[in-house]
């Protein structure tokens, strides 16, 4: 597999039963009219064509097309086109990416999917556009930034998250010892919103634990099983929260536990199933909601692409489909458009009412869902929230009626006899596909089906990424992406009965030639947060899940910045056998990047699924840092030193005035949490005066270069009268 053209790779044959949403499609009773040829609009996306993202735009935009388009008020057809890339751009390809895009004479942009990607630069990029640009990313002060009414949020601000777990913990638990552990500075934001909450409702934290990185938490577990908490809630990369949980579970805690993404942590690989019951975990969006308009969208999804959607394709597909009513209304010039989008009429799609005119500062949608994760992983919704207001848990909304199927087009090679099949069915798509004894690899394997067999679904899992199947007179379990699906998942049980974990035990010979498989399970960094000019590795472990033995082959990733190449080789893989491979590089910028690991580089090892050898990881390069505090209170007449010795800035009561040289600059379009050492540029931190009283609001980021000329952030987290709150730390650069 070459590793240009991995990100642009993507999972094709959408076998898509046309949903139709409240209030956009007209029902089956009012057939639409026969179509014009339709033109096309292009919607430009900021990230790969293999992305959740685009998988969530390519469903509603062939649905869409497949009911009838988009009718402008002129009475113009038209269609819609995504534009993608081949790689997710960074901040500083960004430029390139965005012009590459607008070439395609584009209506709309769709992302950036990060905030790591909202820089001073970039937000201005987007604006010189004057295209609305319809983005999932959820720091704070995204929108309230953009005085250009430009980005419009399809999902809910990160403060919602933190109203939504803390009201459930409070209210619906009723605890009042709940802890806070925070491993990454770019969770602030969070933390601060979620002890809000709790001082809203009179409860300060039990205790609040802030480390710069993974190798300082395991020194604070004692400190959390002495406190013994109600509850712990966490904010930090996945395998933070991994190491925390089951340390504390290790020393005997038997409180709550919380993670702001613990079912992408689950369904990741990284969660292991022993620590994963009674997790609790709060998203925008969860696949275990059972309105009805989520429920058809979870199985079109599935049937598309063979994975469970995450709130990103969910979040795109809401986008497509709202943006199509504005257009419908408001017609195709993109000043309309975004007039539209700001005042449009409430709709209800799959996360929920969009309902952007009661926000008036481009937030499409503020909801979440609190969750729990189940001993198999399978979630549970608990409770919903618009903002600030509580919903009901279940929303049976308007009615939704399905259009007519699309007429198919040619037959493959091995037909699907749909019309015949009664319930619902898989069929293998894989050469050789392992039947096991339960829902996992490392359950027996029971025999082996190949590929065109057709196996009738008896249950699932909660995701669906296992199924029970009707296999040789009994039952036996195969992995949903390796097979074709026809029926209605509705109908498919749920937490049916799962064998018990299985010892280890000799399994039945193949009945068809063996097949390799490279997955790869997981890749650590170390440092997890790589500092700039000094080494860090990438350990990759990676698995054969196939029947047959794999040869030599290699594993590889470009890593940013500085397109730093790096591979490795495997020898061989037994069937079943997993080794960690090592990729080790040196960076030389900062910033927030996500990088595809990819196993199985030159298609080296003829596979059961060529489709299935990358492992997208999220990282961030910075520098370690000399200080660092949140939530600092400063009253009337404070002077202060961030690091160093020697005062920097002095708050009046009204003004921040600058002290011994240190200097000050208004860091626009970025939230604290994505500023890194390059973002505190000295062509932008140029004042020694200081900020006036009426640039002093709660969410002000500035970069600020300290009297002995080292580089900081800081935030304006409050200001009440003369007394203000501010969080900032000091970087150990060069």
């Amino acid at each position: 597999m070459n590793l240009h053209n991995i990100m642009s790779h993507r999972k094709v044959g959408l076998l898509v039963s046309i949903v139709v949403l409240a209030g956009l499609i007209v029902p089956m009773a009012l057939a639409a009219p026969e179509p014009q040829e339709a033109t096309t609009l292009r919607i430009g996306y900021l990230g790969p064509t293999d992305s959740d993202t685009a998988n969530g735009a390519h469903l509603a935009m062939d649905q869409i097309s497949s009911a009838g388009g988009i009718t402008a008020p002129d009475g113009t057809n038209y269609r819609f086109e995504l534009v993608t890339l081949a790689t997710e751009p960074t901040a500083e390809t960004f430029d390139v990416a965005l012009n590459e895009l607008l070439s395609e004479d584009l209506v709309a942009i769709l992302g950036p999917d990060t905030n790591s990607l909202f820089t001073a630069d970039t937000l201005d990029a987007l604006v010189a556009t004057g295209l609305p640009v319809l983005t999932p990313a959820t720091g704070d002060t995204l929108t309230t930034n953009d005085a250009a009414d430009v980005l419009f949020r399809t999902r809910a601000p990160e403060r919602v998250y933190s109203y939504a777990l803390a009201t459930y913990l409070t209210e619906d638990l009723e605890l009042s010892s709940i802890a806070v552990v925070q491993s990454d500075v770019e969770s602030t934001e969070a933390l601060l919103s979620f002890e809000s909450i709790l001082q809203g409702v009179g409860l300060s934290v039990a205790d609040r634990i802030q480390v710069a990185d993974s190798a300082a938490l395991a020194n604070e577990v004692q400190r959390l099983l002495d406190a013994n908490p109600e509850a712990i809630v966490m904010w930090g990369p996945p395998r933070d929260a991994i190491r925390l949980l089951d340390d504390l579970r290790d020393g005997g805690w038997q409180g709550r536990f919380a993670y702001r993404h613990a079912d992408e942590a689950y369904r990741a690989g990284l969660l292991p199933r022993a620590l994963v019951n009674g997790v609790l975990g709060v998203s925008s969006w969860s696949y275990a909601y059972t309105n009805q308009t989520s429920r058809i969208f979870l199985r079109e999804y599935v049937v598309a692409f063979g994975e469970v959607p995450d709130p990103l394709a969910v979040a795109a597909y809401d986008a497509i489909w709202f943006l199509r009513a504005v257009i419908n209304q408001q017609g195709i010039n993109p000043d309309a458009i975004r007039e539209g989008l700001l005042g449009s009429t409430p709709r209800t799609l799959v996360q929920g009412t969009l309902h952007p005119v009661d926000y008036g500062n481009g937030d499409l949608i503020r909801q979440a869902m609190v969750y729990e994760l189940g001993p198999y992983g399978g979630a549970t919704v608990l409770a919903r929230f618009d903002d600030t207001q509580r919903l009901p848990l279940e929303d049976a909304g308007d009615e939704v009626p399905v259009a007519p199927t699309p007429t198919p087009g040619p037959p493959t090679s091995t037909p699907f006899p749909t019309a015949t099949l009664q319930g619902t069915w898989l069929r293998v798509t894989a050469n050789v596909l392992n039947v096991r004894s339960g829902p996992g690899f490392n359950y027996d394997r029971i025999g082996q089906v190949e590929e065109g067999d057709l196996l009738r679904v008896m249950g699932s899992i909660p995701d669906y990424s296992w199924m029970l199947v009707d296999f040789r007179g009994g039952v036996g379990w195969v992995k949903t992406e390796y097979a074709e699906l026809t029926g209605n998942l509705a109908d498919v049980p749920i937490n049916v009965a799962i064998p018990p974990t299985p010892t280890v035990g000799a399994t039945l010979p193949p009945t068809l030639p063996p097949n390799p498989d490279i997955v790869i399970d997981t890749v650590v960094l170390q440092p997890s947060q790589p500092i700039p000019n000094q080494p860090f590795t990438a350990t990759v472990t990676v698995r054969n899940a196939g029947g047959g033995a794999a040869g030599r082959f290699a594993i590889a990733a470009t890593f940013q910045p500085g397109e730093v190449y790096t591979s490795t080789h495997v020898e061989g893989l037994a069937a079943g056998q997993s080794v960690q491979a090592q990729l080790s590089g040196t960076l030389t910028g900062t910033g927030v990047f996500q990088v595809g690991v990819v196993a199985d580089l030159n298609q080296e090892v003829p596979e059961l699924n060529e489709n299935n050898n990358v492992y997208n990881l999220t990282y961030r390069a910075d520098y370690a840092l000399f200080a660092q505090q949140s939530g600092l209170q400063l009253s009337s007449g404070s002077e202060w030193d961030l690091y160093g010795g020697t005062p920097d800035v002095l708050w009046d009561g009204f003004n921040l005035a600058m002290r011994n040289g240190a200097k000050v600059g208004i860091l626009s379009g970025v939230t604290y949490e994505n500023v890194t050492y390059d973002s505190v540029s000295p062509a932008v931190v140029t004042n020694t005066t200081g900020l006036t009283t009426e640039q002093v609001n709660p969410g002000v980021i500035v970069g600020i270069i300290t009297a002995e000329g080292q580089r900081a952030a800081m935030r304006i987290d409050n200001r009440q009268g003369e007394t203000i709150w501010v969080s900032y730390r000091v970087y150990n650069g060069p």
